[in-house]
Parts: structure tokens; C-alpha cells; sequence
């Protein structure tokens, strides 16, 4: 564990020279950009679904790890209690419970405080439950799974702010983490400003061949000739 990771993570954050707009720019343009920066493995597997909508999420990870646990322990959720507590302000939480579908590992209490802390969302391999709670606080949730079973006995957090899997992609601490209705993903820090700027020029491109298609009356093999997108 190492707390005052994910705060160091939380200033200075990647992505800002691209502009206010990153935030709204969609997860499949951003993986597009990635993949041509050569960074082809960076979306989260097809199971990671939006099972709480809200905005569009884009900020720097603050990873969790959990296991399969089936001990009933004296002091349950401790590690967890910590790591949700030192919640940046901006963070999205990246949880990995080794894709556990059992349990729901995150819910309701969690996301309030996760909100409270000034978190924008998070992303959770593994089951959550009290989706209608959540669904009042419009904190964006992404999961693998929904499980009314508690994770007492079953998971349990051993680790934050340090470099984890999930959804099978690798998230270290600060990497930029994107998710919307396409799914999830993952843009490593060190390329995090050209990614968004890439990915700022390939939507300039794709409104621009949206109006020829729809306006112009050209072909898609006119319209990828000139703009390059498709």
C-alpha cells in the first residue's frame, strides 16, 4: 500500500494541455488514438458495462486491489474503509476484485463517499449491488457483474495505489482512465497529452466527414479519402 501515491497522482494531471473538452471526448476516438500511438491492449474487456449512467468519466486512477477471500474475519473491510477514505479529489476509482462476480464488492455507502471525497466515477472488475441507491447519486459505476451478496466472507481489499489489472488492461496510479456507454479505457500517463490531443483532431476530422456524408451526398469511400476516418 501506498497512500500518498494516489495524491501525488491526483495533481498535475495528464491531459490537461489537451483543454476543458477532454472529458468529452468518446472512449472509442480515444482508443483509436492510442492504437495508432501503438498502444493496442488499453480497453477494458467487453464485460466492463455502465450499470449506474451518468457524464461521460476521464481523470487520473486510483487503483484498488481485492481477492477472493472466504474467511470470516475479526476485522472485515478494513483495508477497504482506508482506501475508500483517501478517495482524491478528480480520482476515478479502478477496482480490481479479479473479476468475482459472486459478491458485490462495491455499493451504495461507498459510492457516497466516494463522491463526498470528490471522486468522478468508478470502474469496478468484479460484481456491485444497491444499484438503485447508486442510481440516486448519479456517481458514474462501470462493472462486470451485479451481486446482492456481501463481500464479507468472500473478497477482501489488500491493496491501493498501486499498479493493478483490470478488465484485463494494466492501470498504474495517475494513468488517465476514460469511460462512457463504449466502455472503458486506460491511457498510460506518459502518453496521456497526445493521446487527448490526437484524439481532439480525430473528432474535428470525424464532424467534418459526418457533414459530407449527410450534407454533401458523398460516398464513405469519398468521404475516408479525404478525412481518413471512418
Amino acid at each position: 500500500m501506498a497512500g500518498s501515491e494516489p495524491e501525488r497522482a491526483a495533481t498535475g494531471t495528464p491531459g490537461v494541455g489537451a483543454g476543458a473538452g477532454a472529458a468529452s471526448l468518446p472512449v472509442a476516438v480515444i482508443a483509436d488514438a492510442l492504437d495508432r500511438l501503438g498502444h493496442r491492449a488499453q480497453v477494458m474487456s467487453s464485460g466492463m458495462r455502465p450499470v449506474v449512467p451518468g457524464d461521460p468519466v476521464l481523470g487520473p486512477a486510483f487503483t484498488i486491489q481485492a481477492v477472493a477471500h472466504p474467511v470470516l474475519s475479526e476485522r472485515p473491510y478494513e483495508k477497504e474503509l482506508e482506501a475508500v477514505d483517501a478517495i482524491p479529489t478528480g480520482g476515478v476509482v479502478v477496482f480490481s476484485a479479479g473479476g468475482m462476480m459472486e459478491t458485490g464488492i462495491w455499493g451504495e455507502l461507498l459510492s457516497t463517499r466516494a463522491l463526498a471525497r470528490g471522486g468522478i466515477g468508478a470502474i469496478i472488475d468484479g460484481g456491485v449491488r444497491d444499484l438503485v441507491g447508486m442510481g440516486r447519486l448519479a456517481f458514474p459505476v462501470f462493472a462486470t457483474a451485479v451481486h446482492a451478496a456481501d463481500s464479507y466472507g468472500r473478497a477482501e481489499v489488500i491493496s491501493y495505489g498501486e499498479p493493478i489489472v483490470c478488465g484485463g488492461v494494466a492501470v498504474r496510479p495517475g494513468d488517465l482512465v476514460a469511460a462512457d456507454p463504449d466502455g472503458v479505457v486506460v491511457i498510460p500517463a506518459e502518453v496521456a497529452d497526445r493521446c487527448l490531443s490526437d484524439a481532439a483532431g480525430k473528432l474535428e476530422k470525424e464532424d467534418r466527414a459526418r457533414v459530407m456524408l449527410r450534407d454533401d451526398g458523398a460516398s464513405v469511400r469519398e468521404t475516408y479519402a479525404r478525412h481518413g476516418v471512418l
